[in-house]
C-alpha cells in the first residue's frame, strides 16, 4: 500500500522551513507595493506642489517622502538578502534576520504617514492642532500593538 505524499513526515518536514521562508516574503511584497504607490503620490505632489504650500509645507513632505522611500527599501531588503545567500540558506537565521528592516520599514511608513496627515489637517486647522489630531491614530496602533504584545 503506498502512502500519500502528504502524509510522508520526511517530506513535509523538508519542505516546511522553505514554505515559512515564502510565507514571510508575502507580508514584505505587499507592504512594498503599497509603500511604492504611497511614495508615487507623494512624488506627484512634490513635483507639482500646490500654489498654497509653504516652505514649511514643503518641508514636511520632503521630510515624508525620504521616510517612504527608506521603508520602500527596507521591505525590499528581506528579496535582497534571500538573493544574496540562496545558495546557503539558513532558514532560521533568514527569518531572524528580516524582522529588522521591516520593522525599520513600518517605522518609517508610521512617520511619513503621521506627516502626510498633519500636512492635510494644516490645510484646515492651525499647524499645532494639525499635528495633534494627526498623531491619534498613531497612538492608537502602538497602544494596541503593544497591548497586545503583553497578552502574547
Amino acid at each position: 500500500m503506498a502512502s500519500n505524499s502528504d502524509d510522508d513526515p520526511e517530506k513535509r518536514h523538508s519542505t516546511e522551513h522553505y514554505d515559512r521562508v515564502g510565507v514571510s516574503f508575502r507580508w514584505p511584497q505587499i507592504l512594498a507595493s503599497a509603500s511604492s504607490i504611497f511614495f508615487g503620490f507623494l512624488l506627484n505632489i512634490v513635483i507639482f506642489p500646490p500654489s498654497y504650500f509653504t516652505f514649511f509645507d514643503n518641508v514636511i513632505l520632503l521630510a515624508a517622502l525620504y521616510a517612504v522611500t527608506v521603508a520602500t527599501a527596507m521591505f525590499i531588503m528581506p528579496v535582497i538578502y534571500h538573493a544574496r545567500s540562496y545558495r546557503r540558506l539558513d532558514v532560521e537565521r533568514f527569518l531572524s534576520r528580516t524582522k529588522k528592516p521591516i520593522w525599520i520599514g513600518i517605522a518609517c511608513i508610521s512617520l511619513a504617514m503621521y506627516l502626510i496627515l498633519g500636512l492635510a489637517l494644516n490645510s484646515k486647522v492651525p499647524i499645532p492642532i494639525a499635528f495633534i489630531f494627526a498623531s491619534f491614530p498613531s497612538i492608537f496602533i502602538f497602544y494596541e500593538f503593544f497591548r497586545l504584545r503583553h497578552k502574547w
